[in-house]
């Protein structure tokens, strides 16, 4: 493999945009990423319908913001595990490109133990927010009175799976800059 013009020989990056998960895994991405696009279908049947409700009949339908609220949350967040596995996210490598194999292989190392606690962190705490949720009764302050935990599970459940699949690309691409030095250093040593 050549060298491109910008970075020096033996540099490449590691590209996992198509990484390899366990089948179980990418089994609950995709069926959340598909209920994701259903969502999105049903808010925007629902948007339509309530702009035609209020143009034909001079209502709005009742509830209308509440739902596409809740909605919208779900759609937005459920599609991060897929999207991180696809590798169909913004990345920034430009920079990291540039640095020597040992440098990347502990940069990953510190990106996977801070992605691995922000994980935990994250999903703790919205674990919290769903259990308060749930033990307070808490709804929608709209005439409906949605509960708003549904809501939160899915952001739990998607923020879950999301730094599952990150973390697991991110030990990934440590173990091919890992591979790729231990190689580098036989070659040398022969």
């Amino acid at each position: 493999m050549s060298a491109s013009p910008t970075m020096p020989t033996g540099t490449a990056p590691v590209d996992h945009t198509e990484v390899s998960v366990p089948r179980p895994l990418a089994l609950v991405a995709r069926a959340m990423s598909v209920t994701a696009g259903l969502l999105l279908l049903v808010l925007i049947l629902l948007t339509v319908a309530d702009v035609v409700s209020r143009n034909a009949r001079d209502h709005s339908i009742v509830g209308t913001v509440d739902i596409s609220t809740m909605l919208l949350v779900a759609a937005a967040f459920l599609g991060l595990a897929s999207a991180e596995i696809d590798g169909k996210h913004v990345t920034v490598d430009l920079f990291e490109a540039r640095f020597a194999p040992l440098v990347r292989w502990v940069l990953s190392l510190v990106r996977a133990a801070l992605l691995l606690a922000l994980g935990v962190l994250l999903t703790w705490g919205l674990s919290e927010v769903l259990l308060s949720a749930l033990e307070r009764g808490e709804t929608t302050n709209d005439v409906l009175r949605l509960p708003t935990w549904p809501a939160k599970a899915v952001l739990v459940a998607s923020f879950l799976a999301f730094f599952v699949v990150a973390v697991w690309k991110e030990l990934l691409t440590y173990a091919d800059l890992r591979s790729g030095q231990q190689s580098e250093q036989s070659g040398v040593n022969r």
